[in-house]
């Protein structure tokens, strides 16, 4: 009985994070979709530039299609990171030391990559 609850939970979990994947892709696609047609129906060429991401809350509360745009993609990037703490999470719940330890450690490569990312280093 106790490998069934193990098994019901592992497929719960992989779940959890399928879906979390899957719904992060499809918003991000969808807003850079809406930020296609907003620069189609103005006029603009959207994809000319990438904002600075300080500038992107600005430029959004503008409607600039542009910013439209690069929220989708900043959504994009920030879906694996959300599967990463969702299966970090999940790991210390379990209490399982090793997975954990792992997914920490993707998690800080990420965010170091994210960072290096926003400074162009």
């Amino acid at each position: 009985m106790a490998i069934e609850e193990s098994l019901a939970e592992s497929k719960a979990f992989d779940a959890r994070i399928a879906r979390t994947l899957f719904v992060g892709l499809v918003v991000s696609i969808a807003i850079m979709v809406l930020g296609l047609v907003l620069a189609a129906l103005r006029g603009h060429n959207a994809v000319q530039h990438v904002l600075p991401l300080a500038d992107v809350p600005l430029h959004l509360a503008h409607g600039d299609p542009a910013s439209v745009l690069d929220l989708g993609i900043l959504l994009l990037f920030a879906t694996p990171l959300a599967g990463v703490v969702i299966a970090a999470a999940q790991f210390a719940r379990e209490r399982d030391r090793q997975f954990l330890a792992i997914s920490l450690v993707l998690l800080c490569v990420l965010c170091v990559g994210f960072i290096v990312g926003l400074r162009g280093l």
